[in-house]
Order: structure tokens, then C-alpha cells, then sequence
């Protein structure tokens, strides 16, 4: 994972009145909202004997843990040990690891890394800014790493072949926009017809850790990658399209994609093949890349860049 970055983990309307437990960052999460309706976050284990918060409830925006009834404030602090008697002294210790959590874009992020949350920014993009309507979104796992679910998403040259359009869209790639500045990849091309000039045009963009833009004609989809552990990963996706403005009918073309691009595209048919893709894992995989994979090339070098330079400012602080 890059590290010292915000991960979304969860759709912000899924978390409601109760706590919620996920498998994220390699970790497991509690998650739930203080008295003000705030996401908060932290390592899902009770300090008392080891419980799940997650499975227990929110009580005047504090956690309380199912077994004992020990509760946790905002900044992890037991608040209450009913055992004890509402005098006893709180013991060193007696508080939840907390994780730097914020919403924004709908989602809830959790901050992965030793560096300076306040100070690092949300990547998101400006197509599906606050307030955009239209958009339709769904989230789902996969049983892939990370890495390579996000190496797909700059994978154009296998939709003729996984997906079937090879008659529509042609097989070549012409790539005839590329740019990278600070940590932001964006890139332009089609694909096409060997015979022909013009072909299917496409945009994809993306910003660390694990945001990435698509647009085809018709509609435009941002997916958001969060690692569950070495071999899983949590991914939503929110989709525009952009045929018509109509109100209703806008919202009910881009739930439609969804359903395609969700139960087709992805869940069948990239998930077959990407099953078949070894290693799983492809940090120090031998691949032999091409210019149609610039995108991909691109991503893995600010990847590693990323890590190292986490790890350089670690090493001197």
C-alpha cells in the first residue's frame, strides 16, 4: 500500500446508527458516528479482553463494546466501565487505537500511514464534485490485490478480446495525450481499426492512492480501490452519463451502467481472467509491458515513488 494517504472504505450512507466492522488497509475497523453525526474510526478491539466494538452499539455518540459495556469516546477514551461503578478511576490504557477518519465525496476515508493527516489532501475529481446529480454508485469485493484491480483500470486494449466490442471499437491503441504532474496521470486516446483514422475515443485519469477516472462517450465512472488484505480489495465505483440532462432519466441511465458494468463487465468477465493473472501479488512480477500499457507503466513508477518517499521521510524524521 502507499502509505501517509487517504483510502475510502465505505459508502458514508451505509454508516448509520450502529457501529460498522470492516476488513480494510489489512486491518480490522470499527467505524461510527459521534454525537454530531461525525465518522469515526479505529482498530476494532476492546482494550478489556479483546472483544469487537463492532459488534456492539452507539450509545450518546460513544461505542460500546457488546461484552462488558465499556464505552469509548470520540478520541478512543473509556468513558464508562459499568462494573466498576460510575466513580471508578479510568486505568492508563483502557482506550481504543483510534485511525484519523474524514467523509467527504460520499465516502468515508480512513488515513493510512505515520504521516500528517490534516496535511494531506482527498483526491477526487471534479466530474463528480458535491452536488453533481445524476450519479449512480454501487461497491462490491473482489477477490484480487489491490494493485492489480488498479492496473485494470488502465487496461484499454482488452476490451475488444474480454468484452467483446472488437467490431465497434477496433483492437489498436493510439495513445495521443499523456501527462503527469504532481502525482496526477492523465492520459487520452482511442481505439480503432487498423484501416480506419478514428475510432473509440477514452479518457483516464488518476490520483494517488487509489482513485481512478474512465470516460467513454456516453458516460464517465470514477472507481476508489481499498485494500482488504493481501488478496481482496474493496472497490466503489459511482457512475455519470452523459447523454442527456433530463432529471430522472439522467439517474436512471447511470443506475443502468452500473448494473451492466457491475454484474457483466467486471464480476464476469474481468474477474475470470483476472483470476487466471499470476502472481496475484505483482510487485517483482516479470512483464514484459507495451506502449499501450503506458498507463499501466506510469502507475507502477509513481507507486513506487510514493512508497519510497513515505518511507525516506519515516527514515528521517
Amino acid at each position: 500500500m502507499i502509505p501517509n494517504q487517504w483510502y475510502a472504505v465505505l459508502e458514508g450512507r451505509k454508516l448509520r446508527h450502529k457501529p460498522a466492522g470492516l476488513a480494510r488497509l489489512g486491518k480490522q475497523i470499527v467505524l461510527w458516528r459521534d454525537a454530531e453525526g461525525q465518522a469515526r474510526a479505529a482498530l476494532d478491539r476492546c482494550p478489556h479482553r479483546g472483544a469487537q466494538p463492532s459488534q456492539g452499539k452507539v450509545v450518546d455518540g460513544d461505542l460500546q463494546c457488546p461484552w462488558h459495556g465499556f464505552r469509548f469516546g470520540t478520541d478512543g477514551v473509556c468513558t464508562r466501565m459499568p462494573c466498576e461503578g460510575s466513580d471508578a478511576r479510568i486505568p492508563r490504557g483502557m482506550e481504543l487505537q483510534m485511525l484519523p477518519a474524514r467523509e467527504a465525496h460520499g465516502l468515508v476515508w480512513v488515513f493510512h500511514g505515520p504521516g500528517d493527516p490534516a496535511g494531506t489532501p482527498i483526491h477526487w475529481f471534479d466530474e463528480f464534485a458535491d452536488g453533481v446529480r445524476g450519479t449512480a454508485g454501487t461497491s462490491f469485493d473482489w477477490p484480487f490485490n489491490y494493485v492489480r484491480t488498479l492496473e485494470s483500470n488502465f487496461d484499454v486494449h482488452h476490451f475488444p478480446f474480454v468484452h467483446g466490442g472488437g467490431r465497434v471499437s477496433g483492437e489498436r491503441v493510439d495513445i495521443n495525450e499523456f501527462t503527469e504532474e504532481e502525482s496526477h496521470i492523465r492520459f487520452r486516446g482511442q481505439l480503432r481499426h487498423e484501416d480506419k483514422e478514428e475510432g473509440l475515443a477514452f479518457r483516464i485519469e488518476y490520483k494517488p492512492p487509489a482513485q481512478t477516472l474512465l470516460e467513454f462517450p456516453g458516460f464517465v465512472f470514477v472507481v476508489a480501490d481499498c485494500p482488504v488484505d493481501d488478496g481482496n480489495t474493496w472497490r466503489y465505483a459511482r457512475y455519470l452519463q452523459t447523454l442527456t440532462r433530463i432529471p430522472g432519466v439522467s439517474s436512471l441511465l447511470s443506475w443502468f451502467a452500473v448494473q451492466v458494468d457491475l454484474r457483466l463487465f467486471q464480476n464476469r468477465q474481468d474477474g475470470w481472467v483476472m483470476s487466471t493473472q499470476h502472481p496475484n501479488r505483482p510487485d517483482g512480477a516479470i512483464e514484459h509491458l507495451v506502449a499501450a500499457d503506458a498507463g499501466t507503466a506510469a502507475f507502477k513508477n509513481l507507486r513506487q515513488r510514493l512508497i519510497r518517499e513515505a518511507e525516506g521521510s519515516v527514515e528521517g524524521s
